[in-house]
């Protein structure tokens, strides 16, 4: 009796001190790894230092705070803090037991075991496949505890992925599909800003550049799949970015941005210098993959941006060009080292060689606009198309100062040449409001013919360039204006003598009227021997004839028979024709049928009686 209680004794001593030591108490925060000893190893030695069975070595299962009851000789459980990872930080996790990768890729695949915590199932596998050594490609997200067999995993605490505010975040994935050579981008998948690692690989993303990218903020984001290349970082990378390609895109006031693509589909053959068609349902560049897929060409595009909100696009697809579209004054004078980067930088002072020794400046300025819908076609025509490099928001005045040089510079540059072939110095001068008008018209045509609106013309004053020659041009109109005075005589000369003559030949003819008239109304001969009678009292009678110097004393010193004669014939011709002589005259006049005298030139004549006395 005594022997059996002593038996009994001992064995509730020993069962007390094994249930004592059998008795584990995993604490608050704790997780307890199990490891087995005395027991047979697993025949399948894929498991070297963690198994998922109840075989010899370090369980793959763990044990939860609180009070569990094992066999203390066979097992001894080790109590270690949970893993905690901080607010603002990530977990990677590396696998120390798995299978081999077998993909070849650069992280595991996941598998499906309650953020590490079932560590069984995690290297026996959720059906699809088993866990792999390695990083894995899922995270752990901060502010977060977990219970996790450290024998199994290792976690890494890497900082969120952040991108400030106002900036974008470009991706590379590291793993994924081989990209095609025919392509720049890794294709589009949906995974929730690349946060969830298996929908990027599972959904066949590639490898390289990607084309959506990260607006501002916080984003859990495994480092060991994606490279993120923020304003943080961006000195790091490599590429040639800088910060300004990583700003949001703002197109300011009076601005129009032009958007080049860098990738899509080819553009038309011979199509240079032309502009892509728009493309639907991209959100203004934001979506490059639709974009793409909606077969959009590459180069520069049809679509502009106007003002309003930010735009995040990707640098490695697009770059937008900034176009003026405010007024714009460009000015052909002399510049100064600060406006050497205007648009009208290449325009200076305006020189015209008059006359082939004369050089004349002048100061111009043209005011235009150009409007956005015709903004694309400059950047195509005049430089900015390059689908080469990198993109961004580019403030370039390359492509403007190639138009304003190459088409309004050389509109105004031919117009002076082509007048001053054909015009003097004086011509030149004089013409003043021609010149302006037709030059206003010649801008405007060759602005036209671009959809440049043309505003207004200003040209200032003629100058000589060279006052040495001024001497040489104050005696030139001096000579020109006597040769225009000399030239004016002889027209003068002309015209006098023209007159002249048409006075000369206005007298003949007034002369032979009057001569007909006479010789219808008196007869041929008696018409002339009037005339003769008044030649005769027109005559100058010498004084010493007659004593008197008239007519009587020149009759008296002709021939009687000659006088006889003579009275003879105006006495018949008075009989015939009615003539008469006026009283106290010497003109003979035609008698109406109550005169009494006819007049012949200017002396009065008496009546001859019947012997001609």
């Amino acid at each position: 009796m005594v022997t059996f209680l002593v038996i009994v004794i001992t064995l509730a001593v020993v069962a007390a001190a094994v249930a004592r030591r059998a008795r584990i108490v995993v604490p608050a925060d704790h997780v307890g790894i199990i490891t087995r000893w005395g027991v047979p190893a697993h025949p399948d030695d894929a498991y070297k230092h963690v198994n998922p069975y109840n075989a010899r070595g370090v369980l793959a299962r763990t044990l939860r705070p609180g009070v569990h009851w094992m066999w203390p000789v066979v097992n001894s459980v080790e109590c270690v803090p949970r893993v905690h990872v901080p607010k603002g930080m990530i977990g990677v996790v590396k696998a120390l037991e798995g299978h081999h990768r077998s993909g070849g890729g650069v992280l595991a695949r996941h598998i499906d075991c309650d953020n590490y915590q079932d560590g069984e199932r995690f290297l026996l596998g959720d059906g699809r496949r088993k866990g792999e050594q390695g990083f894995q490609v899922s995270i752990l997200t901060g502010d977060h505890a977990y219970y996790i067999n450290t024998r199994l995993f290792q976690v890494e605490m890497r900082p969120r992925t952040f991108v400030p505010t106002g900036t974008i975040g470009l991706l590379k994935a590291n793993q994924g599909a081989v990209l095609p050579p025919d392509r720049r981008f890794g294709r589009h998948v949906t995974c929730d800003s690349f946060q969830d690692g298996e929908a990027f690989l599972a959904g066949g993303g590639e490898q390289g550049r990607q084309l959506a990218i990260l607006g501002g903020g916080y984003y859990d984001i495994n480092p060991e799949l994606f490279d993120v290349i923020t304003v943080d970082n961006v000195a790091a990378s490599r590429g040639g970015l800088t910060e300004a390609h990583l700003q949001e895109i703002s197109i300011g006031e009076n601005y129009t941005g032009v958007v080049v693509t860098l990738d899509g589909a080819e553009p038309d053959q011979g199509a240079e210098g032309a502009v892509a068609p728009r493309v639907a349902g991209h959100s203004n560049f934001r979506l490059p993959w639709v974009f793409l897929a909606n077969d959009g060409q590459r180069g520069v595009q049809q679509e502009t941006l106007g003002k309003g909100p930010s735009y995040a696009l990707n640098p490695w697809f697009v770059r937008v060009i900034l176009i003026p579209t405010r007024v714009l004054i460009l000015k052909w004078h002399n510049k100064t080292a600060s406006e050497a980067d205007n648009y009208d930088a290449d325009l200076g002072q305006i020189t015209v060689k008059v006359q082939g020794r004369f050089d004349l400046s002048v100061d111009l300025s043209q005011n235009l606009q150009i409007p956005p819908a015709v903004a694309p076609t400059l950047v195509a025509q005049f430089g900015g198309a390059s689908t080469a490099g990198l993109g961004g928001l580019v403030d370039d005045p390359a492509p403007m100062k190639r138009f304003v040089r190459d088409v309004l510079g050389v509109a105004v540059t031919g117009y002076f040449n082509g007048i001053a072939m054909t015009y003097s110095v004086f011509e030149f001068l004089e013409s003043y409001e021609d010149v302006r008008k037709n030059l206003t018209d010649r801008v405007r045509h060759a602005l036209g013919k671009w959809g440049v609106e043309t505003l207004e013309t200003n040209l200032g004053d003629f100058e000589l360039t060279d006052v040495s020659m001024l001497e040489a041009l104050k005696d030139e109109p001096l000579e020109m204006q006597r040769g225009r005075a000399l030239e004016e005589r002889a027209r003068n000369a002309k015209r006098e003598s023209d007159i002249q003559r048409y006075r000369a030949a206005g007298k003949v003819s007034e002369a032979g009227l009057e001569i007909r008239a006479e010789v219808e109304a008196l007869g041929q001969d008696n018409v002339a021997m009037i005339r003769i009678v008044r030649e005769f009292a027109g005559f100058d009678v010498p004084q010493y004839i007659g004593g008197g110097g008239d007519i009587s004393a020149y009759l008296s010193t002709l021939p009687l028979p000659a006088v006889q004669d003579l009275l003879t014939r105006l006495r018949q011709l008075r009989t015939d024709q009615q003539l008469t002589f006026a009283p106290g005259r010497q003109e003979l006049v035609e008698a109406e049928p109550d005169d009494s005298v006819t007049t012949v030139g200017t002396e009065a004549v008496p009546e001859a009686d019947e012997q001609g006395q």
